[in-house]
């Protein structure tokens, strides 16, 4: 693809504002599109509206070679991608803001034009329902799936240095696409037809889905049998062929508690992907349940719990299908329940030290770096100290009367 050439973004959320900026800052004239008017402003303003490692300064470069022109009108160029979210509605993708975007290329699209889709779709959605609605519009174009492959906190690496797999719905579609992302991408790609780039993508976080509902089932026995499941599942992992994830608070993001969906068949029960997906989405609930029966054995009165952490993964602002919302849910029903989060911000979250001294009872959501330096023994008020990922220390606890509960560990 020529450098010459233009390309506009849709949707410039977690995933396509850094794609635009990074496609900006290889010297292409690159167009950001989105309908929400509060993101357009900001960035016409030079403000981000969420955090990531190195897209100030990528924005800061862009902004100096004035490649990237936001806005909330479509402007024609060579190339439109899409990457708008595609939530499960009854265990298929919803592709509603999939068919806004391509209703807004429409009005502007020209015969031959590129579009690439890298929203994470189900399996045969691009070949049923998106490749025909543009074959609607009676013009030659050109089709890829690109699947984004990247995490919060660390994206912007990911994007130019992770393999991508490119699915062209015939082979200029693939050449073509290869050639732009080539521009910014830093690694190998693997070319195939849009059905399969699609399954690979809901494979690879359906891997991550079942992984981490197996180590939460395993915290659960651990509970049951008087293991700790840290250790055994450290101990385990020396196999140069076994892999166990860590348990944890629950799942989250906008890939994993998602995607799999789009691989369970309605009226389906007996699949492991759905069990798994059911599993994790439990875990919420029996933390509550655990935290509950500790303050039954204390015999606390009137305890305030304080969550610690909203986002759902440590050290990003990303709270996307947080399990900490479910968490917050199942206390409020029992216990007046404060929040606090370093990088979520929210008008009825506290800040760390106050939640600290007004509360009686812990539970560790999200394991933060920046939660590391508590010293409980600042707190006495606090009691119980819930730790579902195995983060606080001896060092924590110094001086400290507070019982310390692990998530899968003999609670005995």
């Amino acid at each position: 693809m020529a450098v010459n050439k233009s390309v506009t973004v849709l949707g410039l959320g977690y995933i396509g504002l850094p794609t635009a900026l990074l496609i900006a800052d290889a010297g292409i004239t690159t167009y950001g599109f989105d309908v929400d008017i509060n993101k357009i402003t900001a960035l016409q303003q030079q403000q981000l509206y969420f955090e990531e490692n190195g897209l100030a300064d990528l924005f800061s470069s862009v902004q100096k070679k004035n490649t990237f022109q936001p806005g909330i009108v479509m402007i024609h160029s060579d190339v439109y991608i899409i990457a708008v979210p595609t939530p499960t509605q009854a265990g298929s993708a919803d592709l509603q803001y999939v068919f806004a975007a391509l209703e807004e290329v429409s009005k502007v699209f020209q015969q031959g034009d590129l579009i690439i889709l890298e929203s994470t779709v189900g399996p045969r959605d691009c070949i049923d329902q998106i490749v025909p609605k543009i074959s609607g519009w009676n013009k030659d174009f050109l089709f890829a799936h690109c699947p984004e492959r990247a995490i919060p906190g660390n994206t912007l690496h990911e994007m130019k240095h992770n393999d991508r797999i490119i699915g062209g719905l015939n082979t200029d579609s693939t050449r073509t696409t290869t050639e732009l992302y080539k521009h910014f991408v830093n690694s190998n790609f693997f070319t195939t037809d849009p059905t399969t780039a699609a399954s690979s993508k809901v494979m690879e976080n359906t891997f991550r889905s079942v992984n981490i509902a197996l180590a939460n089932e395993f915290a659960g026995l651990a509970e049951q049998l008087g293991f700790n499941v840290w250790e055994a599942i450290e101990l385990a992992n020396k196999h140069p062929r076994v892999n166990i994830h860590l348990p944890g608070a629950g799942v989250g993001g906008h890939c994993i508690p998602v995607d799999p969906w789009f691989f369970v068949q309605k009226g389906e029960d007996e699949s492991l992907i759905k069990t798994s997906l059911l599993l994790n989405r439990s875990v919420p609930d029996r933390i509550v349940g655990e935290v509950i029966t500790a303050i039954k054995v204390a015999q606390l009165d009137n305890p305030i719990v304080g969550i610690l952490g909203y986002a759902y993964k440590k050290n990003v602002n990303d709270a996307r299908e947080t399990p900490a919302e479910y968490l917050l849910q199942g206390f409020n029903k029992h216990f007046k329940t404060l929040v606090t989060d370093p990088r979520v911000s929210r008008k009825d979250f506290r800040d760390l030290d106050d939640l600290l001294a007004k509360s009686s009872v812990i539970v560790l959501a999200t394991n933060h770096d920046a939660y590391a330096e508590i010293h409980f023994s600042e707190y006495p008020n606090i009691k119980i100290v819930y730790d579902s990922h195995n983060f606080f220390t001896k060092k924590n606890f110094q001086h400290s009367k507070a019982k310390h509960v692990i998530l899968g560990t003999s609670k005995e």
